[in-house]
């Protein structure tokens, strides 16, 4: 006979149901947890500080010296923790963090002297810990098991994060004021904040294009720029990616305007270079045929640049440039890229690597020339297809009218 009487058998299905959801739910969320820090044990006033995490692991961190270097046989290698993240709000590549030594008498073993200091390396996901991140320091007196802590001002981090997604909202409505502001406010939350600076970037720029096109993006490249420089604080990869594009664009636009000057520019190839270098970050990223024909564009420019070579070095970046430029070019065309950017540029490299061969007699020189002539043709008639008639650059022009034409 049945203890349970009839009417309750139906909530009994429903209780492993209900099990189950306990069981999906997270073993345990984010916690903010208040540590007093002492710096001595002459002063007994205690920094509040936020527990980070506690450390599971301490290396050395290679390192090579040369054959001459004084201090070759002497251990000076930085020591390398690995750390268990209980709350990840605040942190940041770069950053600093605190050594906690416990206390074994605190009814919670949270307060505790302060034995190191550790600069952030890197912020990961682990399958068997969760978050992790690795920090680097001089950590004599640390060990495994003692707690990792941030000082109560990191939290400006999350509160310009909050201020910057504020700002993309008003931008989407094109409230653009509101937004400026709302991006300053997150910069004085946190300076470092590569995304609010390249969200003003973006803004910037936008203004200098559609002001009469003539105007050079002055603030947008110095708020890019101090986003380049925190790049590692990046949280999405996605938004990094986007900032390095945006990026060679606003250089791209300032290197045109720079180099209509009525005089040349002592060091116009500065943009070129700072394009090759976010190009090459952006790689890193996502192997983007946009960003590969940027790049390409980069080189060939910079090439033209010396081209004049009245040094060794210029002689140097002129032979760089020439040979990176074919490569990247070769490496589009041959997985079929269609692009109306790419086949410009790539009718200007040829149509110059033409020229150079053009007063040269030898039977090599003339097939080369020739080779160089129908693939000179071919691209050109690829350009037109994926160039609107009106656009067409007449450099291109040029390039085409001086090779003989095909049968």
């Amino acid at each position: 006979m049945s203890i349970l009487p009839r009417w309750s058998w139906p909530y009994l299905l429903v209780i492993p149901a209900c099990i189950m959801l306990l069981q999906l739910r997270p073993l345990a969320a984010e916690r903010t947890e208040i540590i007093y820090a002492f710096r001595n044990f002459q002063d007994p006033r205690p920094e509040r500080m936020i527990l980070v995490g506690e450390i599971q692991s301490k290396t050395k961190m290679p390192e090579v010296y040369q054959e001459s270097s004084p201090f070759r046989g002497y251990d000076t290698r930085r020591d390398q923790i690995t750390v268990k993240v209980v709350n990840r709000r605040g942190l940041k590549v770069g950053q600093k963090l605190y050594v906690i030594d416990k206390d074994p008498f605190h009814s919670r073993y949270r307060d505790g002297l302060i034995v190191g200091e550790i600069e952030v390396q890197s912020i990961l996901h682990n399958s068997f810990y969760g978050w992790v991140l690795t920090g680097s320091g001089i950590l004599l007196r640390v060990r495994e098991g003692q707690f990792v802590a941030r000082t109560l001002e990191t939290e400006n981090l999350e509160r310009a994060y909050i201020l910057k997604k504020r700002g993309d909202h008003y931008a989407q409505r094109g409230n653009i004021e509101r937004a400026i502001n709302s991006y300053h406010d997150a910069l004085e939350a946190d300076l470092t904040l590569p995304e609010a600076n390249a969200a003003l970037g973006d803004i910037y720029l936008g203004m200098s294009i559609s002001s009469d096109g003539r105007e050079v993006p002055v603030r947008a490249l110095d708020v890019y720029r101090r986003a380049w420089d925190n790049r590692v604080n990046f949280r999405y990869r996605y938004e990094e990616f986007q900032f390095y594009r945006n990026y060679m664009e606003a250089l791209y636009f300032t290197y045109d305007l720079r180099s209509k000057e009525a005089s040349r520019e002592e060091n116009l190839a500065k943009y070129l270079d700072q394009i090759i270098l976010v190009a090459q970050e952006a790689l890193k990223l996502n192997n983007d045929a946009w960003v590969l024909t940027r790049l390409a564009r980069a080189h060939y420019l910079r090439m033209v640049y010396f081209k004049l070579q009245a040094s060794v070095e210029e002689r140097a970046s002129f032979d760089e440039s020439f040979s990176r430029a074919g490569q990247i070019l070769k490496q589009l065309i041959d997985a079929e890229y269609e692009d109306a950017e790419l086949f410009r540029i790539a009718i200007l490299f040829y149509g110059h690597v033409y020229d150079r061969n053009r007063n040269l007699d030898t039977e090599d020189a003339q097939e080369l020339r020739a080779a160089l002539a129908t693939r000179i043709r071919q691209l050109y008639r690829r350009y037109t297809i994926y160039s609107a008639e009106s656009i067409i650059d007449p450099d291109t022009i040029r390039v085409l009218n001086t090779i003989p034409e095909g049968n």
